[in-house]
Formats: C-alpha cells, sequence, structure tokens
C-alpha cells in the first residue's frame, strides 16, 4: 500500500491522525479492500489566505467568481507567439522599456 493512502478503517478509527497527516501529505486516497472509494484534500492555503483578506476587507469577498471569470477569459484568449529573434519574457518587457526611454 503506497503512503498516499488510508484504509476506511484507518479514517474511522484514527481519524485524528489521519487528518494530521492530510496536512502534512495535502492529499490521501482512502480504499475499501484495497480499491479507491474517495479523496480527502487539505485545504489550499493561497486559498485561505484569500479568504481572511476578503474577511478583513483586503480582497474581494467575490475572489473565486474573479477567479473563474479570469481563467474563461485566459481559456478563450488567443495565443500570442513572438516571432523567431524576438525578444521574450524579461528580455522583451527591458526591450519595451528601453523603446519608451527614446
Amino acid at each position: 500500500m503506497s503512503d498516499d493512502r488510508v484504509t476506511v478503517r484507518q479514517l474511522a478509527h484514527e481519524t485524528r491522525k489521519v487528518f494530521d497527516r492530510l496536512q502534512h501529505d495535502r492529499r490521501l486516497v482512502v480504499v475499501r479492500d484495497g480499491r479507491p472509494i474517495g479523496i480527502l484534500t487539505a485545504p489550499d492555503p493561497d486559498e485561505q489566505q484569500l479568504d481572511d483578506w476578503a474577511a478583513a476587507g483586503e480582497a474581494s469577498p467575490d475572489w473565486r467568481a474573479d477567479q473563474e471569470g479570469l481563467r474563461s477569459f485566459l481559456a478563450a484568449a488567443p495565443v500570442r507567439t513572438a516571432a523567431a529573434g524576438d525578444p521574450v519574457g524579461s528580455a522583451a518587457i527591458l526591450a519595451d522599456r528601453a523603446e519608451d526611454e527614446r
């Protein structure tokens, strides 16, 4: 049995240990008779931080909807590629700055 699996029996009788392990492993597969029947995942630390910021008024309370809108936008956006020989990444930014300074 691999380290990322827990049995239903372990989950029922050693719940605290299983959840302590989940905090470390981030994802555990629950198995019964050796077959996966479920997956436990720990909360995403970035999402928890955004929830805290939203509660404090430092982020949009609708940050999840905002994020989904951005994902939809990016999925539909046309792919842009640089022509061969054109600067890319940081080099492109530096080239744009140099051009603006002229």
